[in-house]
């Protein structure tokens, strides 16, 4: 009977040590995100829209604000 009481802690021991003791994965670092200010945006939209291609951005901006809208956003 001790004996097999020995045999089950050693089995039990050694199992634990070999499964339980494994290294965890590092956590995953965040990414950085990178945050633009108002005048950036307003920089970049200056650059990018003009009378030209007015009417197709806004619409392109419309359409992305109704699929947003329509996913839940």
């Amino acid at each position: 009977m001790l004996r097999k009481l020995f045999v089950v802690v050693v089995v039990v021991a050694l199992t634990v040590a070999v499964f339980g003791c494994r290294k965890k994965p590092a956590a995953e670092t965040p990414q950085k995100i990178e945050v633009k200010s108002q005048a950036e945006y307003d920089s970049r939209a200056k650059k990018e829209i003009d009378s030209n291609n007015m009417k197709a951005e806004l619409d392109k901006i419309e359409k992305q604000m109704q699929q947003e809208k329509s996913e839940g956003f």
